[in-house]
Parts: structure tokens; C-alpha cells; sequence
């Protein structure tokens, strides 16, 4: 496919992300027990449902410059780079229960302030862009600026909190569980979840959707064999030609199908 009617020309991307979009998840061993009741072994909280959807609801920032310059008389310069990846982690966060048993995050941060931190946590922060999976784990977290409170008249309060952290690690992928679409019409006694991604088309890469590369439909077939005595024709789903549907390139449009029934 050229762009608009000329074979030589770039095609443009096309990129898609919901607004907000973001799964972000807090761990710490000191968490265990408290969240969800004393018998409990859960460590973790979502966070997401904590940050409000208009403005920068996050942003993580270098403790310091990734490089120097010093200058000689002669006016050459010697550039000291490094590789840390040590910084802090800004948050606008809104209180909502207020108990740490229900994973309020600042009802969970007061906490481990107070019990004195010495081993640190962990925030999982994971985008879906483009059909893909891009989480980031930022490691060695502790506090270092918390609001003990925050009331605002005619609004939610937010608390800024400034969260240490010692590194981060980053991967990509497409089979993440969060990243499985759900889907059940209205009228189908069937539905599915499935992992999908964009068609080449779109060219979201910026490697495809040029010359012939044209969009085919994912291989949804109807297949009432097992029910062919039934006058009523149902929706099926073939799952094997569904996770091998192929479209135009090495991206699957539709993979990792499943029925729900229920």
C-alpha cells in the first residue's frame, strides 16, 4: 500500500493507547498480612485506580546528569558519561478509603514510613501501546517525601509524593494476561478473550504497510458441526485457525484465543 497514490512516498505510523491506559502496581514485604486481613500473603496494591486521569499522573526523573563536560583551555572538551539509573519517582496521588487492610497507597506508605523501611519496594508500570505489553519495574523504592495530610474545599486532595528509587528494568511483550482482550456480543451465545494486535497496515513499526503489503481479516470462521442439528445458527469460534491467523506479517492480529461461557 503506497502513500495516498504515490508508490514512492513514506507511509505515516498509526500508534494506539487509551488515555490513562496504564497499570501501576506497588510491592512491599511489609504490605503481607496487612492488606486483605491478617491471614492474607498479599504484598501488592493497584495504584492505578489512584491517579487522576487529567494531568501527569507520573513521571520518574534521574537523581542526576547522565553526563559532563569539562572544557580545556584550547577549547576541547572530555565528556564523563555514566550509566545510573538511580532517580525519584513523582506521583499525584488521591486518598480513597483511607485503610491499609483495602490497599489505600497512602494509607500503605504512612505505614511502612513508620514502621522505618530497611528493605525497600518494588512499582510495576506497564503501557499497552500498539497491541504490545511494555512494563517497567522500578527497584529499590523507598519514601522520600509524603504529606502526613491534604484536604482540599471543592476537590479531591492530591498528595505529592516523592518515591527513591535504585534502577529500573524494562521489557516488552504481547502474551501479558492484562493485555487480553474480552469480548461477548450482545446475541452470541459465545464470547472470547484473546490477545490482538494492529495489521501491518497501520505500519506502527514503521517497517510495514508499504509497496503490497495489504490487510486480510483474521480467520474467524463460523463452524456448527458439532451442533448441526440445531436450526438455530450459532457463532463458533475456530480456536485453532484463531491463534494461527497469521494476517499479513509475523504479528498475529487475533492469538491466544479462549471461549468465555460464562
Amino acid at each position: 500500500m503506497a502513500y495516498g497514490n504515490n508508490r514512492s512516498s513514506t507511509q505515516p505510523r498509526s500508534h494506539f493507547m487509551q488515555a490513562g491506559g496504564s497499570l501501576i502496581k506497588f510491592r512491599h514485604p511489609f504490605l503481607a498480612g496487612q492488606v486483605g486481613g491478617s491471614s492474607s500473603n498479599v504484598d501488592e496494591i493497584d495504584i492505578s485506580a489512584v491517579c487522576k486521569l487529567e494531568g501527569r499522573y507520573f513521571e520518574a526523573n534521574p537523581a542526576q546528569d547522565s553526563a559532563r563536560q569539562v572544557v580545556l583551555i584550547d577549547g576541547s572538551t572530555v565528556t564523563i558519561t555514566n550509566r545510573l539509573l538511580n532517580g525519584v519517582i513523582t506521583m499525584p496521588i488521591v486518598k480513597t478509603t483511607g485503610l491499609v487492610s483495602t490497599g489505600d497507597f497512602i494509607a500503605c506508605l504512612h505505614l511502612i514510613k513508620a514502621t522505618g523501611d530497611n528493605i525497600g519496594g518494588l512499582i510495576f508500570k506497564t503501557d499497552f501501546i500498539d497491541g504490545k505489553v511494555i512494563t517497567r519495574c522500578y527497584y529499590g523504592v523507598a519514601i522520600q517525601r509524603l504529606p502526613d495530610d491534604v484536604s482540599v474545599g471543592n476537590d479531591v486532595g492530591e498528595y505529592p509524593v516523592s518515591l527513591l528509587y535504585s534502577g529500573w528494568i524494562e521489557v516488552v511483550g504481547t502474551s501479558n494476561a492484562d493485555n487480553k482482550k474480552k469480548i461477548w456480543a450482545v446475541g452470541n451465545q459465545k464470547g472470547f478473550s484473546a490477545h490482538f494486535a494492529p495489521y501491518d497496515l497501520q505500519n506502527s513499526d514503521g517497517q510495514t504497510g508499504t509497496d503490497s503489503t495489504y490487510a486480510q481479516k483474521a480467520e474467524l470462521n463460523d463452524d456448527v458441526s458439532d451442533e448441526s442439528n440445531n436450526e438455530q445458527v450459532k457463532l463458533e469460534i475456530n480456536d485453532e485457525q484463531l491463534s494461527n491467523a497469521t494476517g499479513t506479517g509475523t504479528v498475529k492480529e487475533v492469538s491466544g484465543a479462549s471461549y468465555i461461557t460464562a
